[in-house]
């Protein structure tokens, strides 16, 4: 079964100025909420956990009254920002979120009430049953207290449902039922690696098809990964003295420009995982590596080509399937040549325009925007994209199209222009300095004036 989802926002947001501490720029809300799933979903998670890590320091925070904001997720699987729960009417904001209980109180009211079902139950029961028959593990431990190192820390000592010893490694199971609790999750993940111990958050059943937020923030952070346990899995433990699992897991695969992935459904043992404490990862196969060894077998010119393509469909476009395309390509430019930093968004100005310049220089014709004749872009350049006309002027020319320019400009309007440029360059005009900010990515995308760009 292959899968392929990207995110949406809400249609109406309260809170929609947004403040990146870490860069100290705005967050395009349209752009920030419209990526691949995966990593929206992974910035939920990482927007929680530096809170929890240390609340003076969070990442985004409302522009109105500085407060930290939490990434939240309708029932119709839409996104949204609302003040943290820990800060929401602290402030004097004069945007409210809140309702009459917090999303903290709703969660752990849920939360609470699923370990109490049967279901919960017999899942620790076959957890403990099966940590019983496999001969590599301590006596497990059930509902018991795992103590943080520091007494004064006791409050946050945590009661995981199934906890044991095995060959020194100590490790935490917890059901995983269908409450979404983002700050329960967030919490446990930063408790166990603070002391060292490892977490496997263990499902009674699973079907990509249909996932739910609250398994979301569970597998998309743990290497698409998730761990199954039932009456099946239990019977094969206790024939084999190793614990099983079912261990659904995806295998990521470049479909045209995006990455789509394909999941598995494949009977393990506790002792075939890798468990790596300080990540709080438990796997059994390894997405992240899969991924980033596929992004890494595309050469110089696939990738060129790529982006090229790219530009030519979705250049002129911001409809919500060109920023999904973008984030894919994004993420492989990233892989490929970490030093060609793409923006969030095609869209970001000048980067748009610098690009759209240049690749029209390339072909010859309007490539990024809806003009009907690359005379009209060398009127964009002109007006609005000085600081990068010389590279532009060198593309023209390793490309031939003065010829072309010469043909369509009736008035002489650029051939004046052109001359224009020449003297404000040889007279240092400010406006006309170069812009040296793009030239790694004018080199890969038009390496034929790469001698040009370095002289």
């Amino acid at each position: 079964m292959f899968t392929y989802e990207y995110a949406e926002p809400t249609d109406q947001m309260l809170l929609n100025d947004i403040l990146d501490l870490d860069t100290g720029m705005p967050v395009d809300l349209r752009t920030f909420l419209t990526r691949d799933l995966a990593l929206v979903m992974q910035d939920r998670n990482e927007m929680a956990g530096r809170y929890t890590r240390d609340a003076q320091q969070p990442w985004l925070v409302c522009q109105l009254c500085g407060g930290a904001v939490m990434l939240v997720r309708t029932k119709d699987r839409r996104f949204h920002f609302r003040h943290h729960t820990a800060e929401e009417g602290t402030r004097g904001c004069p945007i409210s979120t809140r309702g009459s209980f917090s999303a903290d109180q709703i969660n752990s009211m849920k939360y609470n009430a699923a370990k109490e079902s049967s279901a919960h139950l017999r899942l620790k029961g076959i957890i403990r049953d099966s940590l019983v028959a496999d001969h590599t593990c301590d006596e497990p431990q059930v509902e018991k207290v795992w103590r943080g190192m520091p007494v004064g820390e006791r409050a946050t000592w945590r009661k995981p449902d199934v906890q044991v010893e095995r060959e020194g490694q100590r490790v935490a199971f917890e059901v995983q039922l269908s409450t979404t609790f983002l700050t329960e999750i967030v919490g446990r993940r930063e408790f166990y690696r603070a002391n060292g111990g490892a977490i496997i958050w263990v499902f009674q059943g699973f079907n990509p098809a249909e996932t739910r937020t609250a398994h979301e923030d569970i597998f998309y952070l743990n290497n698409l990964n998730v761990f199954v346990v039932n009456e099946e899995t239990l019977r094969r433990s206790q024939e084999a003295n190793r614990m099983a699992f079912d261990c659904w897991y995806a295998i990521p695969h470049l479909k045209g420009r995006l990455i789509a992935n394909e999941w598995i459904m494949e009977q393990v043992f506790l002792d075939q995982l890798t468990i790596d404490p300080v990540e709080q990862l438990v796997f059994y196969h390894d997405y992240r590596s899969r991924r980033t060894e596929l992004l890494a077998t595309l050469n110089s010119d696939s990738m060129r080509q790529a982006f090229h393509d790219f530009w030519t469909e979705y250049g002129a476009s911001e409809e919500v399937e060109a920023k999904a395309v973008w984030t894919s390509l994004r993420d492989r430019m990233r892989v490929f040549n970490s030093e060609l930093r793409l923006p969030k968004s095609h869209w970001e100005g000048p980067f748009h325009g610098a690009v759209s310049i240049i690749l029209s220089a390339r072909y010859g014709r309007p490539i990024g925007y809806r003009l009907p004749r690359l005379l009209d872009v060398t009127n964009v350049a002109f007006n609005s994209y000085k600081p990068y006309l010389m590279p532009f002027g060198w593309t023209l020319n390793a490309f031939e199209q003065n010829g072309l320019l010469l043909e369509q400009d009736k008035k002489g309007t650029w051939a004046k222009r052109r001359r224009e440029i020449r003297d404000a360059i040889k007279n240092d005009e400010n406006a006309f300095r170069r812009n040296r900010e793009f030239d790694r990515l004018f080199a890969f995308l038009v390496p034929e004036i790469i001698s040009n760009l370095v002289s």
